[in-house]
């Protein structure tokens, strides 16, 4: 008898099979009772995944976003209603039964073995649920909670091959083979119409003709044949869908109604697919060993998942991945996303025990909003590590045209990245980087790093990338030095970094990192070797990592010009230290442990709501909109402003020379002036701004010059703003624009005149929490300034935080704000606020 282990961790028992027969054929009994893939009233009987219990549509045509309840557990004697709710029994509602449209069929999961020998499963009705707060709301299909039918996908009991073949080289002749030599641990049905049997397997020529309903389908037929494979594997009662067949969407045209035709049939089903356009998935576990890709070098098992949107980039990655000893729990190719994407993957690999560390190479992020809240949420619990193509504009164009869907600005993904705790790798190469510190070592409690080497050059290449990405030198303690100066050779140089130079002994360098790990004001170190000749490279190799190993602080390895097949790295990453070509990785890859260290630690902050006249800024808008205008007029700027509490400075407008005196006595000297008109966008650049102006011979004498100098340059006067002259702020630049992708994200930065040349600046992507807003703030690298230096004072950052919540939920209430400059910003004293000076409102043009 055959027992294998169940994923709910129960044993499984299957009839006995003859010794002869191959172990991955499906054997048929023909005295089973065979249950039909849908009944006559359209419910499904079978496929669900297996463990606990799913809920389905009464018409069976829509899965929606819902919680397990405490009667979705069931036993493999049959579903248990609980005391109070016995099969078929009827939920009232108030006064009324329920209708069979506000009802639940829920489905007890068995395997698909073990289901079809049941002649009759009982229903249970029950009452359809509310998603819960902050849960995606029903709209989008892929964006249901997919999670639950992800495990038909990658903890398959059968798998169909449709397209399977004969010939080496194609694509189903390479999957098929792949899940027979990894030992694929449930049953294969090949497909093909023109053999009978494959890699020793009964090949079937249709789905239909399979004797058993199939959890997972692999389709590989052509596009023109994809949909109706599609269509035939859901009707045998298919669960999940791996579609590797590209010519859907990324082709425009008939892909774009091809893969329409395909997410429908999805839908009908109740399917969970991945693709189309993939190269399919991977799962390492021992009960499951599935490696249903064309990749052609099998994974190791680990506890990396990789979620990949380029199939071809995926095969790379796994080729790398072997040659550095890197192992997977799991892999999915996503291709076009059609219905499952990066966002589901997290949701589930946030909770599966085998993932320790998220690996993405994405293109997009689809939903950015729904990224953000499922990314936060993983991050907290595990680290992902992003690389995300399209940096450039024809990066994103070339992204666009690979997959049918824009990329976004690249501004607005840092915005996400930096808000969700997801690190981003600038490369494939560092991506791996930073997944070998994670996996092998433990997260360092602070930034304090010792250098222990035998070479002085690297150590200073090793010491200036630190730096660079926030970390820096530990102070070793006086007794550490001295210890060290009891043994060291005289050339030595014992302060951090320390250089034990080529005269260095084995024992010299093994002893000199142990004293630095041992010392309570180091948080990590790195260990850099550039092997002698007299001296083996696997004997540096175990001392470093023996030591390593009793301490509880991260370790890091550089070998000097050792390859990752070298014995001395072999030696190393086996025995759970990371070791690097160059020390630049090394110093990343430990910066990159420092930050996400810190994220988890950072509290996530509160979204905050404010009292606003929105009816006040809806009129503005609409006004402006309504006269086909494509900026606001600097009054109506300021005015839509203080709708949303930001604070601007007191400003009146006229229209003639002779009007200035009076709106300059409203105000009280002394006074700026501004001109204004359509073509004045940089007053500063057009000499249209004159400030402490203090007289009113002075206010018109300068009124007239600036009108006189503009008209000369052919620029429209309509008139000026008259302003107070705010005195002593610390100018900053708030400023948001409107991507296609990711809607509206903030700026800030230092401001004035200068903010396009320093470019120093951050990004947020509302809705912000008041830490997203400080995040901002404080991550610029100015930012010391705002707090005094050199005996200036300190800046209201507070109120700097509340303004860039305040435009945050401006520019998210209304779709017609393209683009908003408001610079610059005056930052006053603490408790003194600011002041917007000067503000630039830019409309969303109207589709065509």
């Amino acid at each position: 008898m055959d027992t294998r282990i169940r994923q709910d961790g129960g044993p499984r028992q299957e009839r006995e099979r003859s010794p002869q027969i191959h172990r991955h054929v499906a054997v048929h009994d023909p005295d089973a009772k065979r249950i039909p893939a849908r009944g006559a009233d359209g419910t499904r009987p079978i496929g669900s995944p297996r463990g606990t219990g799913r809920a389905y549509r009464g018409d069976a045509t829509r899965r929606e976003t819902q919680d397990r309840g405490p009667h979705d557990n069931h036993e493999e004697d049959g579903p248990s209603a609980g005391p109070s709710m016995r099969a078929g029994m009827r939920v009232h509602h108030g006064n009324r039964a329920l209708n069979e449209a506000e009802c639940w069929v829920v489905i007890p999961r068995f395997s698909s073995r073990y289901i079809r020998r049941r002649a009759r499963l009982p229903s249970v009705i029950m009452q359809r649920r509310a998603p819960r707060e902050g849960s995606i709301p029903p709209g989008r299909f892929a964006a249901k909670m997919i999670g639950v039918g992800l495990d038909a996908v990658f903890s398959p009991r059968s798998i169909a091959v449709v397209g399977a073949s004969r010939h080496p080289g194609k694509i189903g002749y390479e999957i098929l083979r792949n899940l027979i030599l990894n030992e694929y641990q449930g049953v294969l049905y090949p497909v093909n119409p023109n053999a009978r049997s494959i890699h020793g397997l009964r090949a079937y020529a249709n789905v239909r003709d399979i004797p058993d309903a199939i959890d997972l389908a692999i389709i590989t037929v052509p596009a023109d044949l994809a949909v109706r494979a599609a269509e035939e594997c859901g009707g045998q009662g298919a669960r999940g869908l791996v579609v590797i067949t590209a010519g859907f969407r990324e082709v425009g045209g008939i892909g774009l109604e091809r893969e329409a035709r395909l997410v429908d049939v999805c839908r009908r089903y109740d399917l969970t697919m991945i693709g189309p356009n993939c190269m399919g998935v991977i799962n390492t576990h021992p009960d499951v060993r599935m490696d249903a890709t064309f990749a052609p070098t099998p994974p190791l098992r680990g506890g990396i998942s990789l979620v990949t949107q380029s199939g071809a980039l995926g095969i790379a990655i796994l080729e790398h991945a072997k040659t550095l000893g890197v192992g997977f729990a799991k892999f999915c190719s996503l291709g076009n996303k059609a219905q499952v994407s990066l966002n589901d993957l997290l949701q589930m690999w946030r909770g599966d025990p085998d993932t320790k560390i998220i690996l993405a190479y994405i293109e997009n992020f689809g939903n950015p909003k729904n990224f953000v809240q499922i990314a936060r949420a993983t991050t907290k619990d595990k680290p992902v590590i992003a690389v995300k193509s399209g940096r450039s504009e024809a990066g994103s164009r070339a992204a666009a045209s690979h997959t049918g869907s824009l990329g976004g600005s690249d501004l607005a993904a840092e915005a996400v990245f930096a808000q969700t705790g997801v690190l981003r790798a600038a490369s494939i190469e560092e991506l791996f980087d930073f997944a070998m510190a994670f996996s092998l070592q433990p997260l360092p409690r602070g930034n304090r790093v010792a250098i222990v080497s035998d070479a002085g050059g690297p150590a200073i290449m090793c010491v200036d990338e630190l730096v660079a990405h926030g970390m820096r030198l530990a102070d070793l303690a006086p007794a550490t030095q001295a210890f060290m100066g009891t043994w060291a050779p005289p050339e030595a140089s014992l302060r951090n970094p320390i250089d034990l130079t080529p005269q260095g002994s084995l024992e010299d360098y093994r002893r000199a990192l142990d004293a630095v790990l041992s010392d309570d004001g180091v948080d990590a170190a790195i260990a850099i070797y550039v092997p002698p000749v007299r001296v083996d490279e696997v004997d540096i190799a175990r001392a470093v990592w023996q030591t390593a190993k009793d301490h509880s602080k991260p370790v890091l390895c550089n070998f000097l010009g050792r390859s990752e097949n070298s014995p001395g790295f072999v030696e190393l990453v086996s025995h759970g230290v990371p070791s690097y070509l160059f020390p630049e990785s090394a110093a990343r890859s430990l910066a990159a442990m420092y930050r996400y260290a810190e994220y988890r630690k950072r509290d996530e902050g509160e979204l905050r709501t404010f009292p606003v006249n929105r009816t006040q800024a809806q009129t503005i808008l609409d006004r402006a909109v309504g006269e086909g205008r494509s900026r606001l007029r600097d009054e109506e700027a300021d005015a839509l402003l203080n709708a949303y509490g930001i604070r601007t400075t007191k400003t009146r407008i006229v229209r003639r020379i002779e009007d200035l005196s009076r709106a300059a006595k409203e105000i009280g000297y002394p006074v700026v002036l501004k001109a204004f008109g359509p073509e004045i966008v940089h007053k500063s650049e057009l000499q249209a701004v004159r400030l402490g102006i203090r007289t009113e011979k002075e206010l018109v004498d300068a009124a007239s010059a600036m009108e006189r100098q503009l008209r000369d340059r052919r620029l429209t006067v309509e008139g000026f703003l008259v302003q107070e002259f705010v005195q002593g702020g610390m100018e900053v630049i708030l400023g948001m624009a409107r991507d296609k992708v990711y809607g509206p994200f903030l700026v800030f930065g230092l401001g004035g005149i200068y903010v396009e040349y320093l470019k120093d600046v951050s990004f947020g992507l509302p809705p912000l929490t008041d830490r997203d807003a400080m995040r901002m703030i404080e991550s610029i690298r100015t930012y010391p300034i705002l707090r005094g230096v050199r005996g200036e004072p300190a800046r209201d950052v507070t109120a700097l935080q509340d303004a860039i919540l305040r435009l945050g939920a401006l520019v998210s209430d209304f779709d017609s704000i393209q683009e908003m400059d408001l610079n610059p910003v005056l930052v006053l004293e603490e408790g003194r606020g600011y002041c917007a000076v000067d503000a630039r409102i830019i409309l969303a043009q109207p589709s065509s």
